[in-house]
């Protein structure tokens, strides 16, 4: 059987053409070089000026990772279509020979017998890690700011009280 010439490619570069004659602003990459950060052990130690500055660094690294995830998963959702479909046509065959098996047996099956699948399988493992590591750092950012906000209010509480 032949594979569909459906192109992850070319349908990515195409989507990615349609969102930007709509001419939305993408954020800018955060400034800094430091691969760490230090989070304070006593967000009541920070001046009003530093909690600020954390509260919009960590907004700032939110928005850029969020973007970052979102081509990650357009791409990942075109590769992975694209992957599922060639597998699922390729897999015709060995489906007929092997009998009813589960799916893995079949997906193994193809990859073993048609190596032309293979830098997909690939591209789709990378992309699949790639999503994982933004989504936990989008998790780690929106705690943190989660946190420096709730210091924001204690202070806010604390001055309407006195």
């Amino acid at each position: 059987m032949k594979a569909i010439d459906i192109k992850a490619d070319n349908i990515n570069k195409w989507a990615k053409d349609i969102i930007g004659t709509k001419n939305l602003p993408i954020p800018k990459k955060p400034t800094g070089t430091d691969p760490e950060f230090s989070f304070p052990d006593d967000p009541s130690a920070l001046s009003p000026t530093k909690l600020g500055q954390m509260m919009m660094r960590f907004t700032s690294y939110f928005g850029y990772t969020q973007w970052l995830l979102g081509l990650a998963d357009s791409e990942f959702a075109l590769v992975d279509s694209e992957y599922k479909v060639n597998m699922n046509v390729a897999g015709i065959e060995i489906r007929e020979s092997l009998g009813r098996v589960a799916a893995d047996v079949v997906e193994a099956a193809v990859l073993k017998n048609d190596s032309s699948l293979t830098p997909l399988y690939e591209r789709r493992q990378k992309l699949m890690a790639v999503r994982i590591q933004l989504e936990s750092r989008l998790k780690i950012y929106e705690k943190m700011s989660y946190a420096l906000s709730r210091e924001l209010t204690r202070r806010d509480m604390e001055t309407r009280v006195q």
